[in-house]
């Protein structure tokens, strides 16, 4: 489904390579050797060639529209950055400089739908929105079009936010050149997002991709539809939490229609808002079902917020939630759990405390108050979370205790964590997390309530593969398509097959 927000992230966004001017002609006169020689008149500079991309925006088709490269990745459409305007049939037709042409490859191009720009199916735009599509990473040929529509768009968002976090720093078309493992890490973000997309809407890539409206593919065109409104309802939304958190490291703000794949958070035609914000100390995250008008909170489903700060030589993360996916009118549980963070020689160790609240609010907002802060309640679960990286492959590890399993007494003392980095010894934690046979080809060698272990390969097409103590080891892989298969192992990987259904 659609996920986006007002503006798109620079992770591909180019940067402007320097064009060198070339030299005037210089000149010996001709003539006969001892003639007196007549200065030659210098060669005017010729102007650097031009290039152009074209493509179509679309919605309906939309003309009136600012289509740019955002070439030095600031996210906002400088004078000195390349733009046209779409023109009837929302055809548009953009010229690039040499350098700018050799960066297109590594670029987002935008599209600024503004108020007063034609929809040729809806008329006169009445909210701006903006869409965008991904870097191709790969030659574009001179006479490649570049549709910009809502299902490029939502590829594009999805990638974007999955690594901005990790990377935040991807955002220029020197880099991306000049880095092949970025780039191979933007290439594998684009082909699961694209299989995702491809497997909930039954859409292929080439459908995603295609003018939907020349070549009549109702299926697409009323799922654009319906991601251009949940687009302009989450370009506002988006614009109230930037005045409301300035200080934001990162906000997205997503609305869109279930499509019936989950009972609880996709029900089919119900509309629902998933608006995450970034702070300097922590993140809040809501997400609501929304009215048809997309103006209403008809239902919270969940709220959670996660404030972090240093604990001793670790980070201390607590997060508070409150949810009720159940839409009987029955009241909200509130969860709160504390995490303690450490990255060692290349491993990053999290032990996790949960706690049980057994009080329930009608108010999700209560959940948040001091008493629920100062009266936890006991704990439940509690759990170790290790993730290396070997490569291109990265690995996870969770190991699950209750009171049955002895590790859970061993960490009796770690709770009600505030101010106590004095007191507790994370190292020790970090000694059996280290022992525990967390890595993927090892042995669990601590008694667990449950533990899951997960490898993913990003060499080439994405392979991800889970095993846990119940039920056969599973391996999704992305395939040259954008498609994604799923197989599953009863003999620990040796050999694959088709699933159980």
């Amino acid at each position: 489904m659609s996920r986006y927000s007002q503006r798109w992230s620079a992770l591909g966004a180019a940067g402007l390579i320097a064009l060198m001017g070339t030299g005037c002609g210089g000149g010996g006169g001709g003539g006969s050797e001892g003639a007196s020689s007549t200065p030659a008149t210098p060669t005017p500079s010729k102007p650097s060639p031009m290039a152009a991309v074209g493509g179509k925006v679309i919605d309906g088709y939309v003309s009136g529209a600012t289509v740019w490269l955002d070439v030095n990745g600031n996210h906002v459409k400088d004078a000195d950055e390349p733009s046209t305007v779409s023109q009837a049939a929302g055809a548009y037709q953009l010229e690039l400089s040499e350098a700018q042409r050799a960066c297109l490859p590594y670029a987002t191009l935008y599209v600024d739908v503004p108020v007063g720009a034609t929809d040729e199916d809806s008329g006169p735009v009445k909210e701006a929105y903006q869409m965008a599509i991904a870097p191709r990473l790969q030659p574009i040929s001179v006479d490649q079009v570049l549709h910009i529509s809502p299902l490029t768009s939502a590829i594009w968002d999805q990638v974007r936010t999955r690594l901005s976090a990790s990377t935040p720093n991807l955002s220029s078309c020197e880099q991306l050149r000049a880095d092949q493992q970025l780039r191979e890490k933007l290439v594998n973000e684009i082909r699961t997002v694209m299989g995702e997309l491809v497997s909930r809407h039954n859409l292929s890539e080439a459908r995603i991709h295609d003018d939907f409206i020349k070549s009549k593919d109702e299926q697409s065109y009323k799922l654009a539809q319906d991601i251009v409104k949940g687009l302009k309802a989450g370009y506002a939304y988006k614009r109230q939490l930037h005045t409301q958190y300035p200080d934001a490291t990162f906000i997205r703000a997503e609305v869109y229609r279930g499509r019936g794949t989950r009972q609880f958070d996709d029900q089919a035609g119900v509309w629902y808002r998933n608006a995450s914000v970034w702070l300097p100390s922590g993140y809040l995250n809501e997400w609501v079902v929304l009215d048809e008008s997309l103006s209403k909170i008809q239902r919270v489903l969940n709220l959670r917020r996660q404030d972090n700060q240093p604990w001793g030589s670790a980070t201390l993360k607590t997060t508070r939630t409150a949810y009720n996916f159940q839409n009987d009118g029955s009241d909200y549980l509130c969860k709160l759990n504390e995490a303690v963070e450490q990255s060692k020689d290349g491993v990053r160790y999290e032990l996790v405390v949960h706690y049980e609240d057994p009080k329930r609010e009608a108010d999700p907002q209560a959940c948040f108050n001091a008493a629920h802060a100062a009266s936890p309640g006991p704990v439940g679960l509690r759990e170790y979370y290790t993730d290396y990286q070997v490569g291109r492959v990265s690995y996870l590890s969770n190991l699950r205790f209750y009171a049955e399993q002895p590790e859970h007494a061993l960490l009796k003392d770690w709770e009600r964590l505030q101010g106590k980095s004095a007191q507790l010894d994370f190292a020790s934690v970090v000694q059996r997390m280290a022992a525990s046979g967390y890595r993927f080809e090892d042995e669990v060698k601590l008694p667990v309530y449950s533990w899951l272990k997960r490898s993913t390969d990003d060499s080439q097409l994405r392979i991800t593969i889970e095993k846990s103590n119940t039920g056969p080891w599973t391996r999704s892989s992305v395939q040259a398509d954008g498609t994604s298969r799923k197989d599953c192992s009863t003999d620990q990987g040796k050999t694959w097959g088709a699933c159980a259904s």
